[in-house]
């Protein structure tokens, strides 16, 4: 590819062979066709090479390194991609069809929107479908709590990250999109497509399952930091994690039920109160019901 592509698709892909070619064929049967597919292939020891080298579309730039680990993989990503914007997208889901000329659509309504994020749909172990923040203001409501976008579902102008340098910081290692988006949040507006731009996999090899503890502890730091960077009081680690996290407790189930219900509430007050809003009522609201659903499943 000679000249510039509109859209860089950064995958990042790491032991994926098994579900590479499903998600590459998601992105390059995207009716928007002027893109560039950058994979990152951070040291395979599987199948992801000939995966790879089975793909015929000029569109298609590997770039293979030693393996790094997910943030090396994403910033050699983001040094490497030629695109005036910047999609991201992992080696495991699916894209739906229509999102990239759907986020450019936006993008190009609304110039000082900095990245673009969609609503996901889960499959797999489980589904459903999961309602992201739509305005800048409900995303900064949400970044007190968690991210505000679904990190691989994302549309970024990529003069933006020229401009700022940011990039993925690896000592928030397995929350580093919370951080990242966080960080982008002082370059300009924010929000998310009312469309579900991506397929989310369930599978016990994700980081969210394997590393639970250590992206838990990023993830707390984030949302301290965060709150006093923007003049905010910190939701205490101890309320967001019982929001964020809730176990089940001992118990029969209406014993149970109570005891959840208690403990999830008064850090759910707590976040209203610190920083009243619509968004701020659903996100917390959201997580009251899926605590009680988790006592009663």
């Amino acid at each position: 590819m000679t000249q510039r592509p509109l859209v860089t698709v950064l995958v990042p892909a790491y032991n994926a062979a098994p579900y590479l070619r499903e998600a590459l064929d998601s992105i390059l049967t995207q009716d928007h066709r002027d893109l560039e597919l950058l994979v990152v292939d951070d040291g395979s020891t599987d199948d992801t090479a000939q995966v790879l080298a089975a793909i015929d579309d000029t569109r298609l730039r590997v770039v293979r390194q030693d393996n790094t680990g997910l943030v090396g993989a994403l910033n050699r990503g983001l040094d490497e991609s030629r695109g005036a914007f910047l999609a991201r997208m992992d080696a495991d889901d699916i894209m739906p069809p229509g999102r990239l000329s759907a986020q450019l659509r936006a993008m190009s309504d609304d110039p000082e929107l900095t990245v673009c994020g969609t609503d996901y749909e889960l499959f797999g172990a489980f589904d459903g479908r999961v309602r992201m923040p739509r305005t800048d203001s409900a995303c900064r409501q949400r970044l007190l709590l968690a991210s505000c976008h679904c990190g691989a579902s994302v549309m970024i102008r990529s003069s933006v990250l020229q401009r700022s340098g940011i990039r993925f910081r690896p000592e928030f290692a397995h929350a580093e999109d919370y951080r990242f988006f966080t960080e982008l949040a002082a370059h300009g507006r924010m929000g998310n497509l009312p469309i579900v731009g991506y397929r989310y996999r369930i599978h016990p090899h994700q980081v969210s399952a394997v590393y639970s503890d250590e992206q838990r502890a990023a993830h707390l730091r984030i949302a301290r930091e965060y709150a006093t960077a923007t003049g905010v009081a910190a939701l205490g680690d101890a309320d967001l994690g019982r929001l964020l996290w809730a176990e089940r407790p001992d118990g029969s189930l209406p014993v149970a039920l109570a005891r959840q219900l208690s403990s999830v509430a008064v850090p759910a007050a707590r976040a209203v109160v610190r920083r009243p809003g619509v968004e701020t009522v659903r996100f917390v609201s959201r997580k009251v019901f899926e605590a009680a659903a988790r006592v009663r499943g």
